[in-house]
């Protein structure tokens, strides 16, 4: 009977380089999440300095509901407009639901 040495076909790992590849899937939505708050303060700050509409204000008219251009005028041309009152509507009907028939199942 011969003995011969036990062959092992495997592989071993660099741990150093798994730890530094873990901490950084462990640390990627905190700078996922980082990366958006600096975004957002940069649009913020954007905005607040740029023009995005230019209205022409020749072309807008000075009351949209027909005034003259000269100004509040308050309750001017109103005579004491009363509602109408509202009509009552019904809460609703009330149903006797009928009875189920009892269900029967045979195998």
């Amino acid at each position: 009977m011969s003995i011969r040495p036990i062959d092992f076909n495997g592989m071993v790992q660099n741990t150093s380089e798994l730890s530094v590849t873990h901490g950084q899937e462990e640390q990627k939505p905190v700078v996922q999440q980082e990366f958006v708050t600096v975004e957002i303060k940069h649009q913020a700050e954007t905005s607040t300095t740029t023009v995005t509409k230019q209205d022409n204000v020749a072309e807008n008219d000075s009351d949209a509901e027909g005034g003259d251009g000269t100004g509040y005028q308050g309750n001017r041309n109103r005579k004491g407009e009363k509602k109408s009152p509202k009509e009552k509507m019904p809460d609703g009907s009330v149903r006797v639901k009928s009875d189920h028939p009892s269900f029967n199942m045979t195998v």
